[in-house]
């Protein structure tokens, strides 16, 4: 049998990789992974998440993170005999985008220290009501149960509202639009004997000003809240027609998170990995985020609650802090309903 020596001499050295060749493999296993790995995971970053479909990739980042980080596992354990320089300088890549989006959406899961003793208590419940069609019945249950002073219901015009006044004869009830509107531009406010006299206002700008909204939005003020107002809200979606109205929706929670004690509630079909969302509700804090419970999906609750996306919020400046906050589900609606224990300092 010839010699190993013997045998490399005649098969020679071997011929060098073309630099076209080498160019192409670092293109295709490393920029190009990376690359993609940023649009998906950090698009925010980059500002491209005001835009299709980057907005819906941003609220979805703490779901797409685990499936990253699953997927790159996966590669290496299936890859690790064939994987070449550039594929574990790709992986490497990769890793260090996933790490990034870790590093954003794991802190929300970790909760505040409590807020101190003190203060008047307030429980919020905010459900968007699905063009009216969430289950009545099963929504005045929850409200019977967890008893919250106020309820705060996107996409609830006059028809739910007066089903659920029947149901719940002890709460005073209001919506924002005409009885001739549809559910779907409504939002309906129920307070409950504790929360006194308050009072609520519809803001509705004129079509085409710098503060118009796609729906009308209110405002809730007086009774438990004291100072503190109440902004209930429904920001457009993020959908083609409409995303391009969205950031703009969101720059108008300014006119609660920029001074004095404040509440906004609703439906933001937003959440804290998109930037235009950290930017319109600068100054206020988001109650779930503070109890370390922002992770938990309210939309779409078809889905289980750790792969949808909390767009559903209590934010708090100027005063009240979270006791606790969590999320319920209730049949008839896409979304799940938030409960937020608060207090007014």
């Amino acid at each position: 049998m010839p010699s190993r020596a013997a045998d490399l001499v005649r098969r020679g050295p071997e011929a060098p990789v073309p630099r076209r060749a080498v160019v192409r493999r670092v293109v295709t296993r490393v920029v190009v992974p990376a690359v993609l790995a940023v649009l998906v995971l950090l698009p925010d970053l980059l500002g491209l998440d005001r835009h299709l479909p980057f907005a819906v990739f941003s609220a979805l980042r703490p779901a797409l993170t685990v499936v990253a980080a699953a997927g790159l596992v996966l590669v290496a354990v299936v890859l690790r005999r064939r994987l070449r320089a550039t594929g574990v300088v790709g992986l490497a890549a990769v890793a260090v985008v996933v790490a990034v989006a870790a590093a954003i959406v794991v802190p929300r899961a970790i909760p505040a220290p409590p807020p101190p003793p003190g203060g008047t208590p307030l429980t919020v419940l905010e459900l968007n009501a699905f063009e009216g069609n969430a289950d009545a019945g099963a929504l005045a249950a929850v409200v019977r149960r967890e008893r919250p002073d106020l309820v705060v219901l996107p996409e609830a015009g006059e028809r739910f509202r007066a089903r659920m006044a029947a149901l719940l004869p002890e709460y005073r009830s209001w919506t924002n639009v005409p009885a001739r509107a549809a559910d779907v531009r409504g939002i309906t406010v129920l307070s409950s004997p504790r929360a006194g006299d308050v009072t609520a206002r519809t803001i509705s700008d004129a079509p085409g000003t710098p503060t118009d909204t796609r729906y009308p939005w209110a405002e809730i003020t007086g009774g438990i809240l004291g100072p503190v107002r109440l902004g209930a809200v429904h920001v457009v979606s993020i959908v083609p027609g409409w995303v391009s109205y969205w950031p703009g929706e969101l720059a108008q929670m300014q006119r609660w998170c920029s001074g004095g004690p404040a509440l906004v509630v609703g439906d933001f079909n937003a959440t804290p990995d998109h930037s235009a969302f950290r930017a319109g509700t600068a100054g206020c804090t988001d109650a779930a985020t503070e109890r370390g419970a922002s992770l938990t999906g309210t939309w779409f609750a078809g889905v289980p609650r750790a792969v949808g996306a909390q767009i559903d919020h209590v934010l708090m400046t100027g005063g009240p802090q979270a006791r606790d906050v969590s999320v319920i589900d209730v049949p008839g609606t896409d979304h799940r309903a938030l409960l937020a224990h608060l207090r007014l300092m």
